[in-house]
């Protein structure tokens, strides 16, 4: 084992902002043994400190197609716009549409909650760091047709540039059990 892997595998350990630890902690109690946090489960009303920096999307096709249900305040306010019912292709183009695709891509097809740092352009104003959780919902039990993303902005860069990090199964495993410890 090298001196970048804890003796001790945790998902939670890598998700550098306690709002989203907290929103992580919540889907983790909330997912059970299914393949996903059951939709029907999310109770807006037990996180609503959370609400403002939260997003919910509708997602098919492997996570390439992506319809906004939901946004929150903090989010609108830092695009300068609310883009509740848009797709992605209407939001973005380029290498972020390429980026959301490929992180979404991991959520769905894998079923694993997905931790990213980076930049982000605020609409008319510099560049600021942001750390985005995106967390699979099932509407049935057996498909991932949901992600709830948690956002928050942050005014200076974070270390070592951008970084997508998805949720090895061992590192959920050691979370369950100390969640239920």
């Amino acid at each position: 084992m090298d001196a970048a892997t804890p003796a001790t595998p945790s998902f939670r350990e890598r998700i550098g902002d306690s709002d989203l630890r907290a929103l992580y902690d919540y889907w983790l109690r909330h997912r059970g043994d299914a393949v996903a946090m059951p939709r029907a489960a999310l109770d807006p009303m037990a996180i609503p400190r959370l609400l403002p920096s939260l997003i919910l999307s509708d997602v098919s096709d492997g996570g390439r197609s992506i319809r906004y249900r939901l946004v929150g305040t903090d989010i609108v306010e830092a695009h300068g716009l609310d883009y509740t019912g848009l797709t992605i292709e209407e939001l973005t183009s380029g290498s972020t549409l390429a980026f959301t695709r490929r992180l979404y891509g991991l959520v769905v097809t894998q079923a694993v909650p997905v931790y990213s740092e980076g930049r982000f352009q605020w609409v008319g104003r510099e560049y600021r760091w942001t750390r985005r959780l995106h967390l699979p919902l099932t509407r049935d039990g057996t498909a991932v047709d949901m992600v709830l993303s948690g956002q928050v902005f942050e005014l200076k860069e974070g270390p070592g540039g951008e970084r997508l990090l998805p949720a090895r199964p061992e590192e959920l495993t050691a979370d369950r059990a100390a969640a239920s410890a």
